[in-house]
Protein backbone atom coordinates (compact mmCIF):
# COMPACT_ATOMS: atom_id res chain seq x y z
CA UNK A 1 0.00 0.00 0.00
CA UNK A 2 1.67 3.23 -0.58
CA UNK A 3 1.50 6.43 1.65
CA UNK A 4 -1.03 7.99 0.12
CA UNK A 5 -3.53 5.26 -0.06
CA UNK A 6 -2.86 4.40 3.70
CA UNK A 7 -2.90 8.46 4.50
CA UNK A 8 -6.29 8.37 2.92
CA UNK A 9 -7.27 5.05 4.89
CA UNK A 10 -6.67 6.51 7.92
CA UNK A 11 -8.18 9.89 7.60
CA UNK A 12 -11.41 7.62 6.02
CA UNK A 13 -11.78 5.67 9.63
CA UNK A 14 -11.15 8.88 11.68
CA UNK A 15 -13.88 10.70 9.69
CA UNK A 16 -16.14 7.12 10.41
CA UNK A 17 -15.32 6.94 14.08
CA UNK A 18 -15.94 10.81 14.56
CA UNK A 19 -19.41 10.18 12.88
CA UNK A 20 -19.89 7.54 14.65
CA UNK A 21 -19.49 8.92 18.16
CA UNK A 22 -21.50 11.92 17.14
CA UNK A 23 -24.54 9.95 16.81
CA UNK A 24 -23.75 7.66 20.05
CA UNK A 25 -23.49 10.82 21.64
CA UNK A 26 -26.94 12.27 19.95
CA UNK A 27 -28.68 9.14 21.20
CA UNK A 28 -27.29 9.35 24.72
CA UNK A 29 -25.55 5.43 24.16
CA UNK A 30 -22.31 3.65 24.73
CA UNK A 31 -22.44 2.00 21.45
CA UNK A 32 -24.94 1.85 18.71
CA UNK A 33 -26.38 -1.93 17.63
CA UNK A 34 -26.19 -3.08 14.01
CA UNK A 35 -27.68 -5.78 12.16
CA UNK A 36 -31.80 -6.53 11.73
CA UNK A 37 -33.27 -3.43 12.60
CA UNK A 38 -30.42 -1.02 12.14
CA UNK A 39 -30.97 1.79 9.45
CA UNK A 40 -29.42 4.78 9.49
CA UNK A 41 -32.15 7.01 8.08
CA UNK A 42 -33.94 5.55 10.84
CA UNK A 43 -31.80 7.77 14.03
CA UNK A 44 -34.79 9.97 14.93
CA UNK A 45 -37.05 6.96 15.46
CA UNK A 46 -34.49 5.44 17.67
CA UNK A 47 -34.01 8.83 20.20
CA UNK A 48 -37.94 9.17 19.88
CA UNK A 49 -37.82 5.63 21.48
CA UNK A 50 -35.14 5.89 23.72
CA UNK A 51 -36.67 9.14 25.37
CA UNK A 52 -40.10 7.38 25.66
CA UNK A 53 -41.20 6.06 28.73
CA UNK A 54 -41.02 2.20 29.53
CA UNK A 55 -44.10 1.23 29.09
CA UNK A 56 -44.32 3.19 25.83
CA UNK A 57 -41.54 1.48 24.53
CA UNK A 58 -42.62 -2.25 26.03
CA UNK A 59 -45.62 -1.29 23.65
CA UNK A 60 -43.70 -0.39 20.44
CA UNK A 61 -41.78 -3.52 21.00
CA UNK A 62 -44.99 -5.53 20.75
CA UNK A 63 -44.96 -4.48 17.29
CA UNK A 64 -41.48 -5.33 16.17
CA UNK A 65 -40.94 -7.99 14.04
CA UNK A 66 -39.01 -10.92 15.44
CA UNK A 67 -35.81 -10.39 13.34
CA UNK A 68 -35.94 -6.74 14.73
CA UNK A 69 -36.46 -7.61 18.41
CA UNK A 70 -32.88 -8.01 19.37
CA UNK A 71 -31.52 -4.65 17.89
CA UNK A 72 -34.24 -2.64 19.80
CA UNK A 73 -33.24 -4.96 23.05
CA UNK A 74 -29.43 -3.51 22.25
CA UNK A 75 -30.84 -0.36 21.88
CA UNK A 76 -32.36 -0.33 25.19
CA UNK A 77 -28.93 -1.88 26.69
CA UNK A 78 -26.94 0.67 25.11
CA UNK A 79 -28.98 3.48 26.81
CA UNK A 80 -29.05 1.71 30.23
CA UNK A 81 -25.05 1.04 29.79
CA UNK A 82 -24.74 5.05 28.79
CA UNK A 83 -26.72 5.87 32.41
CA UNK A 84 -25.05 4.05 34.12
CA UNK A 85 -21.47 5.57 33.56
CA UNK A 86 -23.04 8.85 34.01
CA UNK A 87 -21.69 10.47 37.44
CA UNK A 88 -25.08 10.82 39.55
Amino acid sequence: MSDELDRLMWEINDAFDEFHRGISDGLRINWMPTGPGFRLRDLERYEAFLESSPAEQAEFLKTVHSDELKFWHELQSARAAYLADQPT
